[in-house]
């Protein structure tokens, strides 16, 4: 978003993306919402929802606190990188808001074009700051990588803390740990052409 800290003035290109990444974080908080009033509806019982409802909430704030928080010079405002970040929510959270992980498999593909985004993403705002391509790749895949261990792990301390039907099984868990290296380093590779 175009933090006020940002002051230099913005492209149309900067504006489209703000613009894409607001309407993207409400509809992520909509769902979020829609979530945790509706989470006993059978669309969405049995999926930790109102903790992946805060989650959501929470997650979209990574970007602009650590942009904000984290010390070294100010770049401008990594646009993309903010969008790559909330689009894997907002795709878990319409998936779930209109029940298609019941009605179709998809997890794993979600898992692998998530990861593909933030590591094509990552790699690409890190490439002007490092010295060869091969190194923005691997801090891009292992950007996605980290982010959807992250997620993994919500999950599975979400089943641990007692959220029921989650479904989560060891064979869930390592198609989604496959789909995430598949889609890390697809988009590393992005980075390396």
């Amino acid at each position: 978003m175009n933090q006020t800290l940002d002051r230099l003035p913005t492209s149309r290109r900067d504006r489209t993306l703000d613009a894409l990444t607001l309407a993207a974080k409400a509809a992520t908080i909509g769902f979020g919402v829609d979530a945790w009033v509706n989470h006993t509806s059978p669309r969405l019982r049995g999926k930790a929802i109102r903790t992946r409802a805060i989650g959501y909430s929470a997650a979209l704030l990574i970007v602009p606190l650590a942009w904000r928080f984290l010390p070294g010079p100010r770049d401008p405002y990594p646009r993309g990188l903010d969008l790559a970040v909330t689009m894997p929510l907002l795709a878990d959270a319409a998936g779930n808001a209109f029940a298609i992980y019941d009605r179709i498999r998809i997890d794993d593909a979600v898992h692998a074009a998530n990861a593909a985004l933030l590591a094509g993403v990552t790699g690409s705002l890190i490439a002007p700051h490092v010295d060869r391509p091969w190194q923005a790749a691997l801090a891009g895949g292992a950007f996605a990588i980290a982010g959807e261990t992250l997620w993994e792990t919500m999950e599975y301390v979400a089943w641990r803390l007692g959220q029921d039907g989650m479904d989560l099984t060891y064979e869930d868990t390592m198609d989604d740990i496959i789909g995430t290296w598949i889609g890390a380093v697809a988009g590393a590779a992005y980075i390396l052409t």
